[in-house]
């Protein structure tokens, strides 16, 4: 397989933008040991963290990420910069998500879209509520013009003030070309206000307007999916609320809840869920992570799930990722674990045998010992050289439900083989 060159990620200003699109590298297979290129593309060793978001930021057809911190820090946008012939790696600071209203920055999950569908990125962040004790603004950064970022949460009215926001997802509600809005909120509050989980029709890219497709309830919000669950063209959602999971179908004006007849697990606090065809057979198959154990369910041609094909024993288990890491045979699983007692835990890989059923599992490069590891927080695909083979962005600066004070290392981890820029 011949060497590829090693991108910077760059935390770009408006100059930054607007770069011609690259074209496309092969698709590779990727054999090699599993390495940790974070500090080589400029990830700081030791941060908070809560999410990532991938996306193409600015419209040059690579993969970019938003790092999103918590408690203490701003987001950052790392825009993927294909090395030149001056055969330069740097880093930029200069575009932040800044909290412009707290005091403290609780900024949980953001995702990468186009609610005004004019052709620029914008993102949208939840904010917590201090335990659901104060009230609180999330954030729509619209962008306009090019590489400026302005906050419009207010005027689009997505705040929702009260919601101990968590995660959100795009999703299609009403057919038309501008994206709607889930927010998954946590539960519960400290006092008599509510914190459901809440739906919005954006209305002809100038503002969203709530409505109450029977999704609106207080259940949790620890993971969001939206996806065709049935087949039917219409988008439904996969929901880690705080007790068990919810399969969400769209019937009519509304949504029902399908969970028991679409035989998902009773998965106790379930942290992470991903529908996903793994055995290739254009199924959808299941995967869980809870607090002690992850499990694999292979969807069958009846509509349902069938029994667990995989479980493994992971205590801490706290996120996902799923994509194609090797480019070989299909899906792989990057499975998170946090801390226990204060002592991070070792993740997992998993390689996609082809089938859904076989897997095998490569060594994963070592964290820092101690408290240097951070706790495991989250984890997302990127295609950093749009090979096909998926690198794997890893935050271990905890999370959810995890030790604040214990910052820990952001990773960029890969089997390709990556040549260093000097």
């Amino acid at each position: 397989m011949p060497r590829r060159r090693l991108f910077a990620l760059v935390a770009v200003v408006s100059s930054s933008l607007g770069v011609a699109p690259a074209p496309a590298v092969p698709r590779a297979e990727a054999t090699g040991p599993v390495r940790d290129l974070g500090p080589l593309v400029g990830f700081r060793q030791h941060e908070s963290s809560y999410s990532a978001a991938v996306g193409d930021a600015n419209g040059d057809g690579w993969d970019d990420v938003l790092i999103v911190h918590h408690g203490s820090r701003p987001s950052e946008l790392f825009v993927n910069q294909p090395a030149g012939d001056d055969e330069t790696l740097g880093l930029e600071v200069a575009f932040r998500l800044v909290d412009t209203i707290h005091g403290r920055p609780d900024r949980h999950g953001c995702i990468m879209g186009d609610p005004n569908a004019d052709g620029l990125v914008d993102f949208v962040c939840l904010k917590g509520a201090n335990q659901g004790t104060t009230d609180k603004w999330n954030e729509l950064w619209i962008q306009a013009p090019a590489g400026t970022w302005t906050d419009l949460a207010a005027t689009w009215g997505v705040e929702d003030i009260y919601g101990r926001g968590r995660h959100p997802a795009w999703i299609d509600l009403n057919g038309d070309r501008y994206p709607d809005l889930f927010l998954g909120n946590d539960i519960p509050r400290r006092d008599d206000q509510t914190t459901p989980n809440r739906t919005y029709v954006n209305v002809g890219g100038d503002r969203f307007r709530e409505v109450d497709l029977g999704v609106t309830r207080e259940d949790g919000a620890d993971c969001v999916q939206v996806v065709d669950i049935d087949g039917d063209g219409r988008e439904d959602l996969l929901v880690c609320g705080q007790d068990r999971l919810f399969v969400w179908l769209r019937r009519g004006d509304g949504f029902v809840d399908a969970t028991a007849g679409f035989g998902a697990p009773a998965v106790p606090r379930p942290l992470a869920a991903r529908l996903v065809d793994l055995s290739g057979d254009g199924v959808l198959d299941l995967v869980t992570v809870g607090r002690d154990t992850a499990e694999v369910r292979l969807g069958l041609a009846t509509g349902r799930l069938g029994p667990a094909v995989l479980t493994l024993a992971a205590p801490a288990g706290h996120g996902l990722a799923v994509g194609d890491v090797d480019g070989r045979r299909g899906q792989d699983l990057y499975i998170v674990r946090g801390c226990v007692r204060r002592v991070n835990q070792p993740d997992v890989l998993l390689l996609n045998g082809g089938d859904g059923r076989s897997w095998s599992r490569p060594a994963l490069p070592p964290l820092p010992p101690g408290e240097l590891a951070g706790c495991g927080d989250t984890a997302e695909m990127m295609d950093l050289d749009r090979d096909g083979a998926m690198e794997i962005v890893v935050l271990n600066g905890g999370g959810s439900s995890q030790p604040l004070d214990i910052d820990g290392p952001d990773q960029l981890l890969t089997m390709g083989s990556w040549e260093p820029l000097t």
